[in-house]
């Protein structure tokens, strides 16, 4: 907020960060069903009909803590990509942004299953979730067509598998995405996308065995797995390519630099 901006508005963007936040910690206590309007403005000492002047349905709150979410973690790859841009080991490029999606994922827990839980991106009225999960998922699209250009992956063998009508999917969604790589390509695309969340969800929600204890050497075998699946052409030393990175971005709280976490 610019602070030469007159003083309502900034009483009125700071009331709006309050009510975020204050729906933020339900959604973290119970989930985007454990957001009420009622509950907020208990949480704010204002009347229903208070709130109703900022958030007027229980749909535009939630969409608009998607949006903020969707941005966030947009922020965080693009960060993540260009800190990684000098590296020369291209497998280790990839796991340190792997590693800081999975970090923001941790830090962000309850914007994560906001994001991917069911339904709730479809309350975004405003079109900004869709704008922001655009911005972060083009970084992986980005991803794939430089180490495609560059001869460090090869999709090709997973040309065969495509049946015709899922062809014609994949082009259609690289259209709309615009995303100038083959349908193989683009069908590597998903793969590594779905292994990601697949272990992130299993992760944050519970799902992977109880005492197994640290699961940061699981996921980074999994994410290398996964590039070597799709094409990956160049042996990778696992000793090496999962070093720990200097920017810890699986522990101590750090981050790439420009990289976010969410704040009222």
């Amino acid at each position: 907020m610019n602070p030469l901006a007159p003083r309502r508005e900034r009483l009125r963007a700071a009331t709006i960060a309050e009510i975020k936040q204050a729906a933020r910690d339900q959604v973290a206590r119970g989930g985007a069903s454990a957001v009420s309007l009622r509950g907020v403005a208990r949480a704010m000492g204002m009347t229903p009909s208070a709130l109703y002047r900022y958030f007027d349905s229980y749909d535009v709150l939630i969409g608009e803590l998607s949006a903020d979410a969707c941005s966030s973690l947009a922020d965080t790859l693009e960060a993540a990509f260009d800190a990684a841009v000098d590296e020369p080991n291209q497998a280790r490029r990839w796991l340190l942004l792997a590693r800081a999606y999975r970090h923001w994922a941790h830090e962000n827990e309850a914007e994560y299953a906001l994001l991917f839980g069911p339904r709730t991106l479809e309350l975004d009225k405003s079109g900004r979730c869709g704008t922001e999960m655009h911005r972060a998922t083009g970084v992986l699209f980005r991803c794939m067509i430089e180490q495609i250009a560059t001869g460090n992956v090869d999709p090709s063998h997973l040309d065969g598998q495509l049946k015709p009508e899922l062809r014609s999917r994949l082009v259609a969604w690289g259209v709309e995405e615009g995303a100038p790589i083959s349908p193989a390509g683009l069908a590597g695309c998903l793969i590594v996308w779905t292994q990601l969340h697949g272990f992130l969800s299993l992760e944050l929600f519970g799902g992977l065995p109880e005492g197994f204890g640290d699961f940061d050497d699981l996921y980074d075998q999994q994410m290398l797995d996964v590039i070597v699946r799709i094409g990956y052409r160049h042996p990778i030393d696992i000793e090496t390519t999962a070093a720990p990175s200097a920017a810890g971005w699986l522990g101590a709280g750090s981050a790439p630099a420009g990289a976010h976490h969410l704040t009222p």
